[in-house]
């Protein structure tokens, strides 16, 4: 009776559910004990009083470890998290507004906050933003930026302008998923990274909103595509990139309309069923690489986990939820997956899917055996894809003197990694995190 009349005199605020939040890390640890010394029915009584109880589990979620750092959150632990503090609308707008689009990290510099709001917001949330590192330019007029991250951690972000007659005619940006990635592709210098960590949603929208501001300094234009191409496995942080995605279906957030916005993938088939669901108006790009599941596994490791038919049932499932054709990149590498009989498995496995095709050119990177395809061979291939019916183009290398080409990103760093590579673990690729 003690403890409970202990809370009941709390007032209903930030501070009684955090208390709420430090009892029911005690009781669940009590029970965890119990369930280990005993049998499963304490663990069944555990999850039991979770499921009846939600406002507890959902304190302790979100106040178990101050201070909250508001680019970290899920959209909807954001809404759980103020509906706690009862802030009001306006005043959750405009912390939103700040946090997301502008590059705000001090509650003094937000608008239209009472006092209260403003003392809470200081005493139990950060919002660090993500800094310029460097900003180099390639001989062929792209860039490379180097975001620096509030733990000191960096990504990296690639914009391409295209020019037609010295007429600007497009400007593409690709922004990094991940410091590093799981999956360890032999073509790839991110992989060799190893995975460090996945990025935020803030921090997604943090490159967009830089990309943005060089885009409008140097060009005096906007960003007409953005593309999820950068460093890591976008469908393997699919709930930043989610929730980035519904931010930018404003428009005055960061970012092109939705429409002209490509999420890339090595074919997580469960995200890519999602993304279709959720998000309708993204285009998708799947990186095949070969139509051959044990050249795949060989050159991509991670596809011993995912089948090449279980991709392309998604990219059915795709193309009929959204209406969009799938774009399959193919990265071409001598006497790997360059060869005719390459070409015939690909115009087979595509076979009356609704895709067009993008040939890439391989780009030297350390401690790689792969070599570039012969323009000639190149040719050749592309030629049997258009004799098929299919829609191809040849992506040709931009930045490749800054590291900034396909496959060349890579943060040199000794901070610690969570895995190597797919080649050394067991995980299931498909499971986000």
């Amino acid at each position: 009776m003690i403890l409970w009349q202990k809370l009941l005199s709390v007032p209903l605020t930030f501070q009684r559910a955090l208390l709420l939040s430090r009892y029911v890390k005690i009781f669940k640890k009590c029970f965890f004990t119990i369930g280990l010394a005993y049998n499963h029915y304490f663990y069944c009584v555990y999850n039991s009083l979770f499921l009846f109880f939600p406002i507890m589990s959902s304190a302790h979620h979100l106040l178990q470890k101050l201070p909250v750092n508001l680019k970290n959150l899920a959209l909807k632990e954001w809404e759980d998290l103020f509906d706690y503090l009862g802030f009001r609308a306006s005043s959750r707008a405009n912390i939103y507004k700040a946090i997301f689009y502008q590059n705000i990290t001090s509650s003094e510099e937000i608008d239209s906050l009472t006092d209260k709001e403003r003392n809470q917001l200081d005493e139990i949330t950060v919002f660090p933003a993500s800094t310029k590192q460097s900003l180099i330019q390639s001989q062929d007029r792209s860039w490379k930026l180097t975001l620096r991250l509030h733990d000191g951690k960096s990504t990296e972000t690639v914009i391409i302008p295209e020019w037609s007659d010295d007429k600007l005619t497009k400007c593409s940006v690709s922004i990094s998923s991940q410091v590093g990635c799981f999956f360890g592709c032999s073509f790839c210098a991110t992989g060799k990274m190893g995975f460090h960590r996945n990025l935020s949603t803030g921090e997604l929208l943090d490159q967009v909103r830089e990309a943005e501001y060089v885009v409008k300094k140097e060009l005096n234009t906007d960003i007409t595509h953005l593309y999820f191409m950068g460093m890591g496995e976008p469908m393997h942080n699919y709930r930043a990139i989610s929730d980035a995605l519904s931010i930018m279906r404003d428009p005055s957030a960061p970012g092109p309309p939705l429409s002209q916005i490509t999420v890339s993938t090595v074919g997580l088939f469960r995200q890519i069923r999602m993304l279709a669901q959720e998000h309708p108006e993204v285009n998708l790009a799947v990186s095949i690489h070969s139509a051959d599941q044990e050249v795949r596994k060989e050159i991509m490791p991670a596809s011993a986990r995912l089948g090449l038919a279980e991709i392309r049932d998604a990219l059915i499932y795709y193309t009929r939820q959204t209406g969009h054709p799938v774009t399959i990149q193919y990265l071409l590498m001598q006497g790997i997956n360059d060869r005719q009989e390459d070409a015939e498995k690909l115009v087979e496995y595509l076979h009356q899917l609704p895709a067009k095709i993008t040939l890439i050119m391989f780009n030297d990177i350390a401690d790689s055996n792969n070599k570039q395809t012969e323009v000639a061979q190149m040719q050749e291939f592309r030629k049997k894809l258009d004799e098929s019916g299919f829609n191809t183009d040849v992506r040709w290398c931009y930045g490749e003197d800054i590291e900034a080409g396909c496959g060349q990103l890579n943060i040199s760093t000794s901070q610690e990694r969570v895995s190597m590579s797919m080649r050394n673990s067991s995980r299931d690729p498909s499971v986000t995190t």
